[in-house]
């Protein structure tokens, strides 16, 4: 039997595997993208330190509050802190998309790196931030959320969180796949985005912290539902429910009257009722699609239930279409 021998050249680079280096890169939407992630990243670091607080028996007057005084009055809490920055990484989130897309600097890249800045700010910080404001309104002691808990609230907490957490994975890692497709449709989303779920997470951790919201909405009433809402907006983000998606057309352009007058008056009450106006928006943003499916299905059976009635006529049947 003869032996093959098999040399393969230094020098030659046919026979060597291609690496692909990233050589450059949009260096202002990725700075941007950047500071998302460290929102999200600042947002694990305050919910921690809110627990860390309770666990070390801090009382409301330790110097575990936000300074100046005006900041102080907006944000006045860890969890507030918590919450704020995630609404930050919102708007970092929506700017470096933007930003790329004018200064077509739009790269693979890019869309890897916002994929995983979302996956802390919008998937991990909100359920860091649910733990630990449930935690700190039922005392820490008596329900304290977590898989071995012997209290149901406490297991069914933990099992939310977990849950938003792995569904907020699942559907980035969705969206990157699908918007790699040819034909993908980049007017709308395919189930609800992330920052759109966190937002109503954040927001409801925001209420009891507003001193104009304390007297409106009992907080035992958030903390009961916030894991429920936490569970149902983790299935919308890996439904197929189509949602609107924010376009450059929406902030530019001519556009109509009642919008400009529909969002002063938005910010009017934002600024009298801020957590409360946060939930309201961020609510109608999230049942906008489930209930336009549920319009369109009761008016695609009306015709058909009140369309076909057929009569004789001559050889045979006619049918009627209303």
């Amino acid at each position: 039997m003869s032996e093959i021998k098999y040399s393969v050249r230094r020098g030659d680079s046919s026979q060597r595997p291609r690496r692909r280096r990233l050589r450059s890169l949009a260096f202002v939407p990725t700075l941007i993208t950047i500071g998302n992630l460290l929102c999200g990243f600042a947002a694990i670091h305050f919910g921690l330190r809110a627990m860390y607080a309770m666990a070390a028996g801090a009382t409301p007057d330790w110097p575990g509050h936000v300074d100046p005084d005006m900041l102080e009055r907006l944000l006045p809490s860890f969890l507030s802190v918590g919450a704020g920055l995630v609404f930050l990484g919102m708007i970092l989130d929506a700017m470096d998309g933007l930003i790329a897309r004018v200064t077509r600097g739009t790269t693979n890249f890019g869309g890897q790196l916002d994929s995983l800045a979302d996956i802390v700010t919008f998937g991990v910080a909100p359920a860091i931030l649910m733990i630990a404001f449930i935690t700190r309104e039922l005392g820490g002691e008596v329900v304290v959320p977590s898989p071995l808990s012997p209290h149901l609230l406490g297991r069914v907490t933990w099992i939310a969180g977990a849950l938003y957490v792995v569904f907020a994975a699942v559907r980035l890692a969705r969206f990157n796949v699908e918007h790699a497709e040819v034909g993908f449709d980049y007017r709308t989303f395919r189930g609800l985005p992330s920052p759109a779920a966190a937002a109503i997470v954040a927001a409801l951790i925001l209420v009891p912290d507003q001193p104009e919201a304390s007297g409106l909405v009992p907080t035992r009433v958030i903390v009961y539902t916030l894991p429920i809402v936490a569970t149902a907006v983790a299935f919308l983000m890996v439904s197929r429910v189509p949602y609107r998606r924010l376009n450059r057309s929406d902030l530019v352009g001519r556009q109509p009257f009642s919008r400009l007058v529909l969002i002063v008056v938005v910010l009017a009450i934002f600024f009298a009722a801020k957590g409360l106006t946060l939930v309201a928006v961020t609510s109608c943003y999230v049942l906008s699609a489930p209930l336009d499916l549920l319009l369109r299905s009761i008016r695609g059976r009306r015709p058909a239930a009140a369309g076909a009635h057929p009569q004789r006529g001559g050889s045979g049947f006619r049918e009627r279409r209303a």
